[in-house]
C-alpha cells in the first residue's frame, strides 16, 4: 500500500471513530453524573443507584447488540448504491426497535423477584425499583434512538451520533438535580430522580434524532413510511435479527465477565473489591478507545463490502490492524508506566493501591490482545459475520476467563490460590485466545469472502425494489 493511500484511509477511519469515541465517553459519563450526584443524596441512594445500574445494563445491551446489526447491513447497501436497500433497512430497523424497547420497558418494570432474593434493605428495595420503573420509560426511546444512531453511522456519519450524546450529558445534570433532591414544587426523588431525569433525556435524543433524520437531505430521501411494515420483514427484521442476537450476545458474554467476577470475589474482602472496581473502571474507559475504532471500521468493511472493491478492502483491513496495534501499545504503556497516578485519582488507601497495582499491571499485559479482538470483531461484523464471533466469546470469556480465573483464584489444582489475581490472570488468557481465534476466523473467511464478491456483487438491488 503507498503512503498515499494509507493517509488517505487512516483519514476516512479517524474521521469515522473520533466521534465515536466522545460519543462514547459522553455516554459513559451519563453513568458517572448519576452516581456522583445520587451519591450526595445518602448510601442508600448510592446503593440504589449502583444496583439499579448493573441490572438495567444486561437488558440495555442486548438490546443495543442487536441493533448494532443495522450499521453493517446499511453500510453494505450504502455501499453498492442501493438507496432502495437503505430504506429498507432504516424502516425495519425502526420496527424491530419497537419490541425490544418495549420488552424491555416490561423486564424492567417486573423485577420485583429478583430485588426480593438480594435480601435488601427497605429504603435500597424502594429506591432501587423505583428507578427501574421510572427509566423504563424510556427504553423504548432509546431503543429507537439506536435504530436511527446505526442508520446514520452505516451511511458514515458519526457527528450527529458526538453531538446528540454531548447535549444528552449536558442536560441530564440538571434535571438529575431537579428530580434527585427536588424543586420547583417536584419532590425529592433520591436516586430514583435518576431514573425519571434518564428518561427524558432518551425521549430528547430520539426527538433530536428524528429532527436530524428529517431536515438532512442525505438521509431524509430515505424515508418511506411502506418500508415500517412488517410485510419487508424477510428483507428487514430477519438479517438483522441473524447478525444482530449473535452480536448481542457476545456483548452480554463480555459485559458479565466482569460482573461474575466481582460477585466471586466479594467474599475476599472489601479491600480486593474495591481494587477490583478501580482495576475495571480504568481499563473500562481504556476499552472506549479500541472499541470506537472496533465501530468505524464495521461501517468501513461493510461499504467497500458492498462496493465490491477488493484492494480498498484489503488495505481498509491493514489500515485497521495497523491503528489496533499503535492504540493497544499506547494503552499498554500508559497503564503500566502511569499505574499510581490512575490509582490515586480514587483512592489514597494503601492497602488498595497495593491490590489494584498488580491487576493494572495485568490490564497492561492484555491492551494489545483486547485491542486486536476488539478490532477484528468489528471487521467481522462488518462482514455480517458473528456467529463465530459469540461463540469464540462465549469460550474465551467464560470457559477461560472465568472457569480458569477460578481454578487459579481459589484452588491448588494448578498452583496456591492465587485470590484475585487469578480471575485476572484468567482475563489475560482469555482475550489472548480470543484474539487469535478471531483473526484466524478472519483469515478462514476472507478467501470465501472475496469470492463471493467478485462472483455476485452479493444482493441484488431488485430484491428492495
Amino acid at each position: 500500500m503507498s503512503s498515499r493511500r494509507f493517509r488517505q484511509e487512516s483519514k476516512i477511519l479517524l474521521r469515522l471513530a473520533f466521534p465515536i469515541l466522545l460519543a462514547q465517553l459522553a455516554l459513559t459519563a451519563l453513568g458517572v453524573v448519576d452516581t456522583l450526584m445520587s451519591g450526595w443524596s445518602g448510601t442508600n441512594d448510592l446503593a440504589a443507584i449502583g444496583l439499579g445500574s448493573s441490572i438495567m445494563l444486561p437488558v440495555f445491551i442486548f438490546g443495543t447488540g442487536v441493533l448494532l446489526a443495522i450499521t453493517p447491513l446499511v453500510a453494505k447497501a450504502f455501499g453498492r448504491h442501493d438507496n432502495a436497500a437503505v430504506s429498507v433497512f432504516l424502516g425495519q430497523g425502526i420496527l424491530l426497535a419497537l419490541p425490544i424497547g418495549l420488552l424491555s420497558a416490561f423486564i424492567l418494570n417486573n423485577m420485583q423477584p429478583v430485588l426480593d432474593i438480594l435480601e435488601l434493605n427497605s429504603e435500597v428495595y424502594r429506591l432501587t425499583d423505583d428507578y427501574l420503573r421510572y427509566i423504563a420509560w424510556g427504553l423504548p426511546a432509546i431503543a429507537f434512538y439506536q435504530a436511527l444512531r446505526f442508520y446514520w453511522e452505516g451511511l458514515g456519519q458519526t457527528l450527529p451520533t458526538m453531538w446528540i450524546s454531548f447535549i444528552a450529558l449536558i442536560c441530564n445534570i440538571p434535571l438529575n438535580a431537579l428530580f434527585i433532591y427536588g424543586g420547583f414544587g417536584i419532590d425529592p426523588l433520591g436516586a430514583a430522580g435518576c431514573g425519571v431525569a434518564s428518561a427524558i433525556v432518551m425521549w430528547l435524543m430520539l426527538a433530536i434524532g428524528l429532527v436530524y433524520v428529517y431536515r438532512n437531505p442525505n438521509t431524509r430521501q430515505h424515508i418511506n413510511c411502506s418500508n415500517l411494515l412488517p410485510k419487508h420483514w424477510k428483507l428487514g427484521v430477519l438479517p438483522a435479527l441473524k447478525i444482530g442476537i449473535p452480536n448481542a450476545m457476545a456483548l452480554l458474554f463480555e459485559v458479565s465477565l466482569f460482573t461474575l467476577i466481582a460477585l466471586f470475589v466479594a467474599p475476599l474482602g472489601a479491600t480486593v473489591l474495591a481494587g477490583q472496581q478501580i482495576a475495571i473502571s480504568v481499563t473500562s474507559m481504556a476499552f472506549m478507545l479500541p472499541l470506537s475504532l472496533s465501530m468505524a471500521l464495521t461501517v468501513r468493511i461493510g461499504q467497500e463490502y458492498g462496493r465490491g472493491d477488493l484492494n480498498r478492502l484489503r488495505q481498509v483491513i491493514q489500515v485497521g490492524y495497523f491503528y489496533a496495534l499503535m492504540m493497544g501499545a499506547f494503552l499498554a504503556l500508559n497503564t503500566y508506566f502511569f499505574r499510581h497516578e490512575l490509582i490515586g485519582l480514587y483512592t489514597e488507601d494503601t492497602a488498595v493501591i497495593a491490590v489494584t497495582i498488580t491487576l493494572l499491571i495485568l490490564a497492561a499485559i492484555y491492551q494489545i490482545f483486547d485491542s486486536v479482538q476488539v478490532s477484528t470483531a468489528g471487521i467481522l461484523r462488518g462482514f455480517h459475520d458473528t456467529k463465530v464471533t459469540m461463540w469464540v466469546t462465549f469460550v474465551s470469556y467464560w470457559l477461560i476467563g472465568i472457569g480458569l480465573g477460578y481454578v487459579l483464584s481459589f484452588t491448588d489444582l494448578i498452583t496456591a490460590p492465587l485470590g484475585v489475581v487469578g480471575f485476572w490472570l484468567g482475563i489475560c488468557l482469555g482475550l489472548s485466545v480470543a484474539a487469535v481465534l478471531l483473526v484466524w476466523r478472519l483469515r478462514y473467511q476472507l478467501p470465501f469472502l472475496y469470492t463471493e464478491m467478485q462472483l455476485s456483487h452479493v444482493v441484488t438491488k431488485g430484491d428492495y425494489d
